[in-house]
């Protein structure tokens, strides 16, 4: 493991933090931020997972010490902020962002079993590292995380994959570059197997129940959704009728 930190993790590294900066950057123009809303939302996103990670590991974050670092989340929020504008978010972000959740999901396993961590910790640290930048940068935003969402595709499971894979390469004394390229690939054609077939995670069954036997959470439909539907209930009509005159009769007396 020596060989793959010296030759491979920095450059791995600043692969999957340009690959994250880019979505959180377009979590920041969608969002309507300034340049600087968008530049900060993209260096949450791309170095968020990073920092949580040497926070748990009690090191120093090179982050803070590595022009790289910084530099990779500036320059894609430059491109998304100056880009032209896009109906939708091109199937290319789309791919780089599954190219950092793979490759964190890997080096962030390999970093906890550098520091000692046993194997289920260390996949542990690297599905942190992999998901922690997404979920700060739609907090930044005042988003709720599409991790978090029965609708969105599926994103955790790819990073469990890739971190678990690696912890048993790492037992079983098979981890180097090879084996952890193919782990991180492994990830990688996950989500992007994932995003193509809509693999979406099942949705609570006691939710789905509790709207099938209310009344109030009935649709027209199969679909659910996940607000609730005001019903309205008609009353009958309580217009007030108009007073109804009895005819004067006049007084004997009165002319």
């Amino acid at each position: 493991m020596p060989e793959l930190t010296a030759t491979a993790q920095y450059f791995l590294d600043l692969l999957g933090i340009f690959g994250f900066a880019l979505s959180g950057g377009l979590l920041g123009v969608r969002k309507d931020f300034n340049f600087f809303g968008t530049l900060v939302v993209a260096e949450a996103a791309g170095l968020g997972g990073g920092l949580l990670r040497d926070i748990v590991l009690d090191v120093p974050s090179i982050a803070f010490t590595d022009p790289g670092y910084a530099l990779a989340p500036v320059t894609a929020a430059l491109i998304v902020y100056l880009g032209r504008p896009l109906a939708r978010p091109p199937y290319l972000f789309e791919v780089l962002d599954a190219v950092g959740l793979g490759l964190f999901s890997v080096t962030g396993t390999i970093k906890g079993l550098q520091h000692g961590m046993d194997a289920v910790p260390s996949a542990a640290l690297g599905v942190i590292t992999a998901m922690a930048g997404g979920i700060l940068a739609s907090a930044v935003a005042r988003e709720l995380p599409a991790l978090l969402r029965w609708d969105s595709d599926l994103y955790a499971l790819p990073a469990i994959t890739g971190a678990a894979a690696t912890s048993a390469l790492h037992t079983a004394a098979a981890l180097n570059i090879a084996t952890a390229t193919a782990a991180a690939l492994t990830a990688y054609t996950f989500r992007l197997l994932a995003l193509h077939y809509r693999w979406r995670p099942r949705r609570s069954t006691t939710w789905r129940g509790a709207a099938t036997q209310s009344p109030a959470l009935q649709h027209t439909d199969a679909q659910f959704t996940d607000t609730i539907p005001l019903r309205i209930i008609r009353t009958p009509s309580s217009r007030p009728t108009a007073p109804q005159h009895r005819p004067r009769t006049r007084h004997p007396d009165c002319p």
